[in-house]
């Protein structure tokens, strides 16, 4: 069977890819879940058909080169939260009320991934047309939509070829017992079932993302 890969670039000041275990004050995991890796790659190019799709594979988190590694920068946030989660009183004034969380900042992440989807057949390669899109969008510095990193607010400030002066931040080593996986139970039109993944290691900067 032919492989369809892409990957590209993506970097910001602010990211949030929120742990569910945070409750009321979110913090973010290290590195982006499953989930938002296929939002990103999604913002770029999608097949609103369904018959192909991106599934993200891994996640590189780099640093700019010569500068020193080893360490994820995380610092508070504070913004202003309207939805429905607020207090009855607050509903009823449709006032909001202050959300404290902790994010990630200065990020860059590589991310990759491999288009699946239906065969081809009768001359038309769903898998190879996504492909093809994502690619000459990334070239051409395109997108479907803007790409943010975990929270629509935190748009990326960079997304597309990979850059000479940044790499792989080897230095980068931690250990997640519990991760976000899956948030659907299907890649398009899926309903809500969540599947985490238990005892996720970043090593050498890289996360596998589990199968």
């Amino acid at each position: 069977m032919s492989h369809y890969p892409v990957f590209l670039e993506v970097a910001g000041p602010l990211a949030m890819f929120a742990r569910p275990d945070a409750g009321g004050t979110p913090t973010s995991y290290p590195a982006p879940t499953c989930s938002a890796a296929k939002s990103i790659f999604e913002s770029i190019a999608m097949l609103r058909s369904g018959d192909a799709w991106i599934r993200p594979k891994r996640v590189e988190i780099c640093k700019k080169k010569g500068e020193s590694g080893g360490s994820i920068r995380y610092q508070r946030y504070t913004t202003n939260y309207g939805g429905p989660l607020r207090k009855a009183d607050l509903v009823g004034k449709r006032a909001g009320m202050q959300l404290f969380a902790t994010v990630l900042a200065d990020v860059c992440f590589r991310l990759y991934g491999e288009i699946d989807g239906k065969p081809a057949r009768a001359g038309v390669n769903p898998r190879h047309h996504l492909q093809d899109l994502f690619n000459r969008r990334i070239a051409r510095g395109q997108c479907f939509r803007t790409p943010s990193l975990g929270w629509r607010e935190f748009t990326c400030s960079y997304w597309g070829p990979f850059r000479p002066e940044y790499e792989v931040d080897e230095d980068i080593e931690d250990f997640i017992p519990s991760m976000l996986l899956k948030t659907w139970d299907k890649p398009r039109d899926g309903a809500y079932e969540p599947i985490f993944a238990q005892n996720v290691s970043i090593v050498r900067g890289v996360l596998d993302y589990a199968e």
